[in-house]
């Protein structure tokens, strides 16, 4: 295989290291960008295209004038590094090196396709697929890129080794009898991951429940089930929820095994949305769907507390039709192929019909403010609740290629301000117990500011100008026009939209600092987030100042 293959990672770990100032004397000369190796060499990279959030390079690299592989620079920028961080960045490398672009329509991509048709990861991370504790037969069976098909391994289990919370009795029963197993009388449902079962076997808790007859195994249910963009969480079209699993292995940043705060925060977005905020969210923007996670099962451990290797989380699965194209996923729709322009590229361009492609890409961006973002950020500005819908979190239901509403899942990243406590807690009164997600405004906005706004905008607009699309200064003016309005507009607190026309910076996560410091991100609460951040210049600030 060509050098090609590895461009994505080179856009990824360049991307991430020139956002945290991680290359040496970095400077654009021409179409190149150029800094120094950790030993002094002398680096060039083609760019074939820029923006002020990201670049996309091409090839040949040079060092000191010498033509050199992808593989050969990065190994040469992380020899000083971390032996565990060096071997992640080169996991993640040759992952991306064995997997193809995305193929197909992206406007006829049913749930699943599109849900794999994130090929690369993380558009900005050093290591975006890195995963630690995996073979990589497990890697073709189960990681979403791969696009394998596999069946749950189910068991049965006494009341009394378990703990469970929402609808879990009814919600397991019903996943279970689609998925062609019934429980015992007086047995609770519990599924594991086919992945998860293989570490299982040798824990001595779970091993002891089995052998004391406490768990007993049922067998396997349905083939059909497949990761989503996210490893841990599955779907498959004959189920009525999808499944979110603690899974024993290190994907980019983070352990990805569930704690109780993150299943609290899903049952309290779904008693929320069962509230009167619920209603008033509903009515507000009936084009929003927020796929809640009411429900989940585990074994107790030894101490009698919730076994973390064996929380099954239920989430919402309204995607039940496999004929029926969409949602997709923004992250998949706004990757950036080895060749070609991106999914999104491909709509613009689609809908432009030969004419100049400019004010069809303006269009497309404002009406993506208007109905996904703007119902994110009212959220918070009306109620104060923060999702934090990064781009994987975040999917279109798209009519004809136009935006015309939005899907928004994973209830680990949300929470809620300070401030407005008091007016949720009258609807549900114990919002955010033991959940660590009750955050002041200023650290609640810069996370939203993160996920919601760099990750997820800054990112859509980047794509477009990388396409060759629009311009960057003509989106961010239409990216100006929908704050102003919004801030106008709101009937809650408009300082969020004033923050982001403002304000000099724009708070960003810095993602090779964390991967580089080997941290957990997932153990961070409202205490603090265990993840660095940094702050960008904001260019709607920029801007009114000149």
């Amino acid at each position: 295989m060509t050098d090609t293959a590895d461009i994505p990672s080179l856009n990824a770990f360049l991307n991430a290291a020139l956002r945290e100032d991680r290359l040496e004397g970095a400077h654009y000369a021409g179409s190149e960008l150029r800094f120094a190796a950790p030993d002094g060499a002398a680096v060039a990279v083609p760019i074939a295209a820029r923006s002020r959030f990201r670049c996309r390079f091409g090839l040949p690299v040079t060092i000191d004038d010498a033509a050199a592989s992808v593989e050969a620079l990065l190994r040469r920028l992380t020899a000083a590094a971390d032996p565990v961080f060096a071997g992640r960045v080169l996991d993640s490398l040759r992952s991306i090196r064995e997997t193809s672009d995305a193929s197909g329509d992206p406007e006829t991509w049913t749930f699943t396709e599109a849900e794999t048709a994130l090929r690369f990861g993380h558009v900005l991370h050093p290591n975006p697929r890195s995963r630690d504790g995996i073979s990589p037969e497990e890697t073709a069976a189960y990681a979403p890129e791969s696009g394998g098909r596999f069946a749950l391994e189910w068991f049965a289990a006494e009341p009394g080794v378990m703990t469970s919370g929402g609808i879990a009795a009814e919600g397991f029963a019903r996943l279970g009898h689609a998925d062609g197993i019934e429980p015992p009388t007086d047995r609770a449902l519990l599924p594991v991951h086919p992945f998860q079962l293989s570490r299982l076997k040798s824990n001595r808790r779970f091993a002891g429940l089995c052998e004391s007859g406490a768990l007993v195994p049922l067998g396997r249910g349905r083939e059909g089930w497949s990761a989503t963009a996210s490893m841990r969480a599955v779907h498959a079209f004959h189920a009525p929820f999808m499944l979110k699993f603690s899974l024993s292995l290190r994907l980019t940043n983070s352990l990805r095994l569930l704690s109780p705060r993150e299943v609290l925060r899903g049952l309290n977005v779904s008693d929320l949305l069962a509230s009167e905020v619920g209603a008033e969210i509903a009515a507000a923007f009936p084009a929003l769907t927020i796929l809640s996670e009411p429900g989940f099962a585990a074994l107790l451990d030894e101490d009698g507390g919730p076994f973390a290797e064996t929380i099954a989380v239920l989430r919402d699965n309204p995607f039940q039709d496999p004929e029926r194209p969409g949602p997709v996923i923004l992250a998949a729709l706004c990757e950036t192929p080895r060749e070609g322009i991106s999914p999104l590229g491909r709509i613009v361009t689609r809908l432009a019909d030969g004419d100049d492609p400019a004010p069809v890409a303006m269009q497309w961006f404002a009406a993506f403010l208007e109905h996904a973002i703007r119902p994110v950020l009212e959220m918070r500005a009306r109620w104060g609740l923060l999702f934090g819908s990064h781009q994987q979190n975040m999917m279109l239901t798209l009519e004809n290629g136009w935006p015309a509403g939005v899907v928004i899942r994973d209830c680990q990243g949300t929470g809620h301000l300070t401030t407005f406590h008091d007016r949720l807690a009258a609807s549900c009164p114990w919002i955010g117990e033991g959940a660590e997600n009750i955050v002041t405004p200023e650290a609640g906005d810069g996370l939203l500011t993160y996920y919601v706004v760099v990750n997820t905008v800054m990112n859509t607009l980047a794509t477009l100008v990388l396409d060759g699309l629009a311009g960057e200064p003509a989106l961010f003016a239409v990216w100006r026009r929908f704050l102003e309005g919004a801030a106008r507009e709101t009937p809650g607190d408009p300082s969020f939209y004033r923050r982001l026309i403002e304000r000099p910076g724009l708070t960003a996560k810095a993602n090779f600092a964390t991967s580089l410091s080997g941290i957990n991100e997932a153990d961070g609460g409202s205490d603090g987030q265990l993840a660095s951040f940094i702050e960008l210049d904001n260019p709607l600030a920029m801007t009114e100042a000149a």
